[in-house]
């Protein structure tokens, strides 16, 4: 997919007063991220002198480029479009160098982001979703969309620079009729004020035709349940030498007039300690911040400071990841989300990491976080760096979702190889005897790992860093296990517990004695005992949630998740 945005963005870069093209401004003439077709404006400013014929060129990095030649007038302006379509899905930020044909001195260059989120079904709508009458913006949204054979689909929006934008629509489809999805309204109380509306067409960028800027929504009385999403979330300002960092996630009860009973929960990586003492609401226990509500309605947001060791090496990712529910609860579609803070300090290897254990859970499909670092430890900057990361056929390359690097990174996905190629073309990294600030980089992506996997699959995962025309550096194997620490199949399904979900209190039948061990969700142990045939297991001191029960005996190892409720 493409893009159309009338947004512009201004990058200045004055030169030597003898060239004559003295600036260059790059403007967006389609949506980053949204539709068929790439476009966009290269504006110069002409100096004092005549240009006799700036070069202008644009490297898309997908191995194609396009090249102009223009000529102008003194003391002008003039904008110049060019358009490209990428084949694979990607970041491209593509690189736009201008040189004055006057003076033969480089104008100036900047680069200019383009997210290809899908290349075939390419149509798109964007509408604001409103609640009237206080006019609040509502997020994520879903809207029935029925296409010209009364088929029915029901999306939810990606967010581009902070709008709702509707896509991966045929355009070879209409007439589509839209308006939003009935289960939704129904389920959290809300009725649709503005009517449907229809697509007839869609422009050459994949923009359909005729859609109302708002859809207005209105308060019909309470939801028939809670709705909880996590409408933001981000740790920052991990500095090692202060040994301080902060947490900040917002939670939002999209439910009409619906006052949820509410769960909040963060887990805290190894290693941080947060500070609650401004959340009079909040527990800290078994690695998990833990905040109950007992009437939320609308937002609210919870923010605290964490320290952690000052000796931290700096590039240490720290994985959080936040989890919300409700009494009666049913769309759990926006209830969990994972967010990083990576530390600041004086330290950084070439290395690769997974935010989840070795042993991930085997009836869950798990979204799996990987980050690479590197770092430049030669003589000269690095130029370009290149990093190629072949993905696992055990992980869905569908759900392959870029998180975020520290320097503006292009990449692209082969679906045959299933490699992924991450380029930071220009980076000019520092050697680390020059910067050691300046000599680090790093890049996180996400991936769902393969559905119906079997139990004690492997997922391993290598990256190569090239450094200019240097050979690779090999990053270490991420490796990760679809299933339980120690058991096989045969002895997990030896062991019952009962009942299961629980209020606490269980009993074990499969087994004549052994050590017991309960961990939690991230590995710690929160639970130990010798266990004799008959007795009762008390749980009820342990938070609500998931929780691995682990039975070391003569015979073998045993495991079985359990679910307490409170």
């Amino acid at each position: 997919m493409k893009n159309t945005f009338l947004l512009s963005l201004l990058f200045s870069f004055v030169q030597s007063l003898s060239a004559q093209v003295t600036s260059i401004n790059l403007l967006y003439n389609s949506i980053p991220g949204i539709g068929c077709h790439s476009s966009m404006s290269v504006c110069t400013n002409t100096g004092t002198l005549p240009e006799s014929g700036a070069q202008i060129v644009v490297d898309w990095m997908d191995g194609s480029s396009d090249n102009m030649t223009v000529f102008s007038s003194p003391n002008s302006q003039n904008c110049y479009i060019f358009e490209h379509d990428y084949s694979q899905a990607g970041i491209y930020n593509a690189l736009v160098t201008v040189t004055s044909g006057t003076s033969g001195q480089p104008a100036g260059s900047s680069t200019i982001e383009w997210v290809v989120t899908n290349t075939s079904n390419c149509g798109f709508f964007n509408v604001i979703s409103m609640l009237n009458p206080s006019a609040t913006f509502l997020q994520n949204v879903p809207y029935d969309v029925t296409n010209s054979s009364g088929v029915t689909t029901t999306i939810y929006p990606q967010n581009s620079f902070g709008n709702a934008y509707y896509p991966e629509l045929d355009v070879n489809a209409t007439p589509y009729t839209v308006g939003v999805s009935s289960a939704w309204l129904q389920n959290n109380g809300y009725i649709q004020i503005s009517p449907d509306f229809m697509i007839n067409s869609f422009d050459a960028t994949g923009h359909a035709l005729g859609v109302p800027m708002n859809m207005t929504l209105e308060c019909g009385g309470n939801g028939l349940v809670s709705n909880l999403e996590v409408t933001s979330a981000s740790a920052f300002q991990f500095i090692a030498p202060i040994q301080q960092g902060n947490v900040n996630v917002q939670v939002c009860n999209v439910s009409c007039g619906n006052y949820a009973n509410s769960t909040i929960k963060i887990a805290i990586p190894t290693g941080v300690i947060p500070n609650i003492s401004n959340l009079p609401n909040a527990v800290f226990l078994n690695d998990t911040v833990t905040i109950t509500e007992g009437y939320l309605s609308g937002c609210m947001s919870y923010g605290f400071p964490c320290t952690f060791a000052g000796n931290t090496p700096a590039g240490t990712i720290f994985d959080f990841d936040v989890e919300v529910s409700a009494q009666g609860e049913q769309d759990y579609l926006f209830n969990q989300f994972s967010f990083v803070a990576t530390v600041l300090n004086s330290y950084d290897p070439n290395d690769k990491q997974c935010h989840l254990p070795t042993y991930i859970q085997p009836d869950v499909q798990e979204n799996l976080q990987f980050t690479v670092r590197f770092q430049n430890d030669g003589n000269f900057p690095a130029l370009n760096v290149v990093v190629r990361d072949t993905i696992s056929t055990n992980l869905d390359l569908s759900t392959f979702r870029f998180v975020g690097s520290k320097h503006p990174v292009s990449y692209s996905i082969d679906a045959v190889s299933r490699e992924v190629v991450f380029r930071f073309s220009g980076i000019q990294l520092l050697p680390s005897v020059d910067s050691l600030e300046g000599s680090q980089g790093y890049f996180t992506y996400e991936i769902m790992e393969s559905p119906n996997l079997s139990l004690n699959s492997e997922i391993t995962n290598t990256a190569y860093i090239y450094f200019d025309f240097n050979p690779a550096i090999i990053t270490n194997t991420t490796l990760n296990i679809n299933g339980y620490l120690g058991f096989s199949e045969n002895a997990t399904n030896q062991l019952t517990v009962y009942p299961n979900p629980s209020n606490g209190i269980l009993q074990i039948t499969g087994i004549e004695h052994g050590q017991l061990h309960v961990m939690s969700l991230t590995g710690q142990l929160v639970y130990e005992k010798t266990y004799e045939k008959g007795e009762m297991i008390d749980l009820s001191s342990l938070n609500a949630g998931l929780y691995y029960l682990q039975m070391y005996t003569d015979e073998g190892e045993f495991n079985q998740k359990v679910n307490l409720m409170k």
